[in-house]
């Protein structure tokens, strides 16, 4: 029997994290139907609620001083027959990635297989030390081509471009606004990078409320405390007969569900992008990444990416109506590569070492 170890999971309040795993659980009991998931998280009791399937759910020690006491459970799962996937996504565009190479690195040393999975990486952060780390996966599943080309220039053979696992979340149907509407998704991480971020939505909310019929729909798609989509939300205003305030404790296919069924989308929160681009949804993503610049260019739409640095109303309220003049173009363009985003997240490449 199979035994997967899934890591670097920071718990369902994250919907773009509870998609993903659900996803990869899916996947694993596709290709082995009689395997033993484990799932090692930061919260177990965020995932038992949001039902996620897997087998055993454990978590870390806070106790723990080095990485390696912090995550000695999840390290004690380890055998030479696990396999081990790196589910975090972007584990490694930010300055903790060591913690999480510590149970890669006791999975090498067990003789395990270990698989960075569905991943960004940021560029400008690889030195010699990451690259070490990379070097001793026996692969990485790159989602987005930024991640992917870096990777390869420096001189990596065991990295493959595939597309983020999300794309196969499956929506799930939930309470809609009535009428024609835009979904907005909005997070305190962009805010905090750039406080104008917040003008910039209120005047597109204006903008949309004063010239056109659309009626607005704002969706929380993180709802950790430290990092409450919501509390981001709250601090939006308009004519509230035209602006439908999604609550928390959705799963994330029902947050899909709502912004698959938007006229269009202006999103922060990665996910939240995925959930509307897989969805053939014209989208503006709000970002500061890899792999927002990745993933949107993977699907042909980098000229709706805004950088959170230089945004402004302005700049927002143009780029929106831009995107409204090309919806069907978009549309079109989006159904052939989010086909393709589909079948590389699943690929016969990927397959033969799961």
């Amino acid at each position: 029997m199979k035994h997967y170890l899934l890591y670097a999971h920071g718990g369902a309040f994250n919907h773009g994290s509870e998609a993903s795993v659900k996803c990869d659980i899916q996947l694993l009991r596709k290709i082995s139907p009689d395997c033993k998931i484990t799932l090692s998280t930061h919260f177990p009791e965020q995932d038992k609620q949001f039902n996620i399937p897997a087998d055993e759910i454990i978590g870390r020690n806070p106790n723990g001083i080095t990485n390696e006491e912090m995550y000695a459970d999840t390290i004690n799962r380890i055998t030479s027959e696990t396999i081990c996937l790196s589910v975090g996504g972007d584990c490694y565009c930010y300055p903790n990635w060591q913690r999480y190479a510590a149970i890669h690195n006791a999975a090498i040393s067990k003789g395990a297989k270990s698989i960075l999975w569905s991943c960004s990486v940021e560029p400008s952060m690889i030195d010699e030390e990451m690259l070490d780390v990379f070097r001793t996966h026996t692969l990485i599943c790159a989602r987005e081509s930024v991640s992917f080309n870096a990777l390869k220039e420096m001189g990596l053979n065991n990295v493959v471009q595939t597309a983020d696992i999300a794309f196969t979340l499956e929506p799930r149907e939930t309470r809609i606004p009535q009428g024609k509407y835009i979904t907005l998704n909005l997070s305190p991480l962009v805010i905090r990078k750039n406080p104008d971020v917040l003008t910039a939505y209120q005047s597109l909310i204006n903008e949309i409320i004063s010239e056109t019929d659309f009626n607005i729909a704002l969706v929380p798609h993180v709802e950790v405390s430290v990092d409450n989509d919501f509390e981001s939300l709250s601090q939006l205003k308009g004519d509230e007969s035209r602006i439908y305030r999604v609550p928390t404790g959705l799963s994330a296919a029902e947050y899909k569900y709502i912004i698959s069924k938007a006229e269009y989308c202006v999103a922060a929160r990665t996910h939240a992008t995925i959930a509307a681009w897989s969805s053939f949804v014209p989208t503006i993503a709000v970002g500061y990444s890899a792999k927002a610049r990745g993933i949107s260019a993977d699907l042909g739409q980098s000229d709706f990416v805004l950088d959170i640095d230089s945004l402004d109303g302005d700049k927002l309220c143009s780029t929106f109506s831009r995107m409204c003049s090309q919806g069907a173009d978009i549309k079109s363009v989006l159904v052939e590569k989010v086909k393709l985003s589909k079948q590389r997240a699943v690929s016969d490449e990927v397959l033969k070492i799961l």
